[in-house]
């Protein structure tokens, strides 16, 4: 809300009732969904993880598949966010694609309800929800466009590299795999994927992040 002058007015009482709100119910679809599945997962459900009337629901979202919507492109924005902020001023596409996934995971494996709800948003035929597959895709481009590695299919070796890095995160979650240095392992993977050599990518993934642990959740 503006002003006459054109100032921005915060918003009332009720405006910030009515955001908390919605607030809470987005992030008990995540908690919920995290728990249950998409599909399984109910708007009573929902609402009773977030303590709010049922009816109250149907103020914010027209359906479950409404705050579903809602809620991966929250979580997506944040984490998207997050990438960005890390990869803008690096140069080298690999450098910068390793940033990315380090990014990534370091996040989830600080979140695991996070991870555990793109885990089960992810599977088929969910993985089209999957919004960071993107932004991997524009770092692979840029590493086949730059001829940094030789690809022969930017967009095959994106799922391909993708859904590895899905399954180890699963893997990560229900403790298959050990969690030490999990972000810089799966940099590495991805990056052995495409074809670089064990030597760069042993430097590569050494590299100090732009981005702190501290401050990936800031």
């Amino acid at each position: 809300m503006s002003d006459s002058a054109g100032v921005t007015q915060p918003p009332n009482r009720s405006t910030r009732k009515k955001q908390k709100t919605r607030a809470r119910l987005i992030q008990a679809a995540m908690s919920v969904m995290a728990a249950k599945g998409a599909d399984a997962a109910t708007i009573n459900d929902i609402t009773e993880a977030a303590d709010v009337g049922f009816g109250s629901f149907y103020n914010h979202f027209a359906s479950k598949e409404d705050i579903l919507e809602a809620a991966t492109n929250e979580l997506f924005d944040v984490i998207g966010g997050k990438i960005d902020e890390a990869v803008y001023a690096i140069a080298d596409p690999c450098v910068a694609l390793a940033t990315a996934i380090r990014t990534f995971v370091g996040i989830l494996m600080l979140k695991k309800e996070w991870a555990r709800f793109i885990i089960r948003i992810s599977a088929p035929p969910g993985y089209k929800r999957f919004r960071m597959y993107s932004r991997l895709f524009r770092d692979i481009q840029k590493i086949h466009a730059s001829k940094r590695l030789e690809l022969s299919d930017p967009e095959v070796v994106t799922y391909a590299v993708g859904g590895a890095i899905l399954f180890i995160i699963i893997a990560l979650v229900e403790g298959d795999l050990p969690d030490a240095d999990a972000p810089k392992r799966i940099a590495a993977m991805a990056l052995r994927m495409l074809g670089e050599k064990e030597d760069i990518i042993r430097t590569i993934v050494a590299l100090p992040l732009p981005i702190q642990e501290a401050d990936l959740l800031a």
